[in-house]
């Protein structure tokens, strides 16, 4: 109770009423500041051009993936290029990132484009030694595959006279090509070589290169892998000797 003789109370200060208030304002703008974030700008950040999956780009084209990665947001962008005897030349080999990956945005998708099967053009080897015709056919992504020896006019003993297919034909890359070396001049004996197992035209070609007559029974027999022959492989035979050579009927 309050007189003329009271003593006065306490008296409200001003200053910590209006930093209350302002206090209480702050928290206030930063909760409703907090909630418009979480719910209205996050999604935003977070979902900026939408999430998608990578398509996968295989056996198609360049200006089919391109397409296909348009659609979904996404670009493309070459990495390089590879042979590839199994993807056909122009095609996608492969692809970073894989297919099925989730991306957010303008992601670039790396490819690497498919040149096809790989070729190489057979070597020069007339007048090669056997060891010097190795290294000339690998050099040019090729393999050795049958070796036939027999007399030559051509070229000396031990060196190539002839190839199968000739030089300058165009094979996938490591096919095999069939060499054939002299034994030295026609007028020498020479030892029939092994045919069996081998493919019949081959080994006709050859023979014949080296001036022999080779006899085969018609139709099926013709051709195929060689099943039988005739001299047998070790005997000594002179250039024009007749050779007779039986086939599978089949292609090897």
């Amino acid at each position: 109770m309050s007189g003329p003789g009271a003593a006065p109370g306490p008296v409200p200060r001003p200053g910590l009423r209006t930093g209350v208030t302002l206090l209480a304002l702050a928290a206030a703008a930063f909760a409703t500041g907090l909630v418009l974030f979480n719910n209205l700008f996050m999604p935003r950040l977070i979902h900026v051009g939408g999430e998608v999956r990578v398509p996968d780009l295989t056996n198609l084209t360049v200006e089919q993936a391109e397409q296909a990665l348009r659609a979904n947001g996404l670009q493309l962008s070459r990495a390089g290029e590879r042979f590839d005897p199994a993807v056909p030349r122009g095609f996608i080999v492969m692809q970073d990132p894989p297919p099925q990956t989730p991306v957010r945005g303008k992601r670039r998708v790396l490819v690497v484009v498919s040149l096809g099967e790989e070729f190489s053009s057979v070597p020069e080897l007339f007048g090669a030694t056997l060891r010097g015709a190795r290294v000339l056919v690998e050099r040019a992504g090729l393999g050795v595959g049958g070796i036939t020896r027999a007399p030559s006019e051509d070229v000396g003993e031990g060196l190539v006279a002839a190839t199968d297919p000739p030089a300058e034909s165009v094979l996938p890359r490591e096919a095999a090509v069939n060499l054939l070396v002299s034994t030295g001049s026609a007028g020498e004996s020479a030892v029939m070589p092994d045919l069996l197992g081998r493919d019949l035209l081959s080994a006709r070609r050859q023979l014949e290169a080296f001036g022999f007559r080779v006899l085969s029974p018609e139709g099926a027999g013709s051709r195929g892998m060689v099943i039988f022959q005739n001299p047998p492989a070790g005997s000594r035979i002179e250039r024009g000797a007749t050779i007779t050579l039986q086939g599978t009927g089949r292609s090897s």
